[in-house]
């Protein structure tokens, strides 16, 4: 049994000096030998941390940009502890510079599931939801510059899944609605939007008016374009109130 402890604690300071594969193998032989010797504890423990090993393995690849493998060393991680957060992590990171949202969810709700019962992942999930969450939240501002609204609806409410309470995430909602002339969807946006913007909401407001003025409700629209005080939109606001609406 030292012997074991002594490959466990080599493994361990191996990688504490960021030695992966020198940490991998002492820990494998930690682990062999733990399940020779019936040693559950240091058998149960050379798995986390082999897992560990792969997961910041892969975790120093992905940061030179090597994708493919990264992912080898994730999956690596997981074949050794199926609830690897950090492996999950790691993969929800690389399907995310893929560009490939899909897996990105899926690998983020992953950890979502681990962090039920286990307070570090839940740590990480905070993190993962809110990386998650800004990706699509900018995946759907490209799909509005491109002028794909329904597309950009798409990742809006994925966005929502991982963050909830966020201005911008309703504003680009009720944009991505006006221009499918969604009006009553583009109203209830623009207003969620209005109540979670603690800063300039002119932007907003031109939005809701032109929301109003789709539906055709007059007086409405009017009352939004007259809070449209800076930004880009001013100019047009007062057209609309003065020439289109003829705002009393």
């Amino acid at each position: 049994n030292q012997l074991t402890n002594s490959y466990f604690w080599n493994g361990i300071s191996f990688y504490k000096k960021r030695e992966f594969d020198q940490a991998i193998a002492q820990l494998k032989k930690a682990k062999t030998m733990a399940i020779s010797t019936n040693n559950a504890k240091i058998k149960n423990y050379a798995h986390i941390y082999v897992a560990r090993v792969y997961a910041s393995k892969g975790n120093a690849l992905l940061n030179q940009k090597k994708l493919d493998a990264a992912l080898a060393q994730y999956d690596l991680a997981l074949k050794e502890n199926p609830s690897s957060y950090r492996a999950y992590y790691g993969k929800s990171l690389v399907a995310k510079e893929k560009k490939d949202m899909t897996t990105m969810m899926a690998m983020v709700n992953k950890i979502g599931e681990i962090a039920t019962t286990n307070p570090k992942a839940a740590k990480i999930y905070d993190n993962a939801k809110y990386v998650t969450f800004t990706t699509l939240l900018n995946a759907g501002a490209v799909q509005l510059q491109k002028a794909h609204p329904q597309k950009a609806l798409e990742y809006l409410a994925d966005a929502k899944k991982y963050h909830a309470a966020n201005a911008d995430m309703y504003y680009y909602t009720a944009l991505a609605n006006v221009s499918l002339k969604k009006w009553d969807a583009a109203i209830a946006a623009a207003k969620k939007a209005l109540s979670l913007q603690n800063t300039e909401k002119s932007d907003i407001y031109f939005t809701l008016g032109q929301a109003y003025q789709g539906k055709g409700d007059k007086a409405d629209a009017c009352k939004a374009f007259k809070s449209v005080l800076k930004g880009p939109n001013v100019a047009s606001a007062k057209y609309q109130m003065q020439h289109v609406l003829k705002c009393k």
